[in-house]
């Protein structure tokens, strides 16, 4: 199935191929069509680090450790240490 290009840019959809590149009739900004043969990648992203981190700070700054764990409640609503400094 093939992709509807759409110009970023102006939100047209005619587009004349010079040498590969789409360039959008309206606008003349180029744009490069994606390979639909390859997957995507697909990333990951660990927030323990930055959990760990702020439940440290809490532990450290008594004053300000409900703010601290509400960015932890933020991030997981199911932690049982941030809910303790509420």
């Amino acid at each position: 199935m093939m992709k509807k290009l759409v110009c970023a840019n102006c939100g047209a959809s005619l587009f004349t191929d010079q040498q590969g590149i789409k360039v959008c009739q309206f606008c003349n900004s180029q744009h490069q069509p994606e390979k639909t043969g390859k997957p995507k990648k697909q990333s990951t992203i660990s927030l323990q680090s930055d959990i760990d981190r702020l439940l440290q700070k809490c532990r450290d700054d008594p004053v300000r450790a409900r703010r601290y764990a509400g960015l932890v409640l933020d991030i997981d609503p199911t932690n049982k240490e941030a809910r303790q400094y509420l």
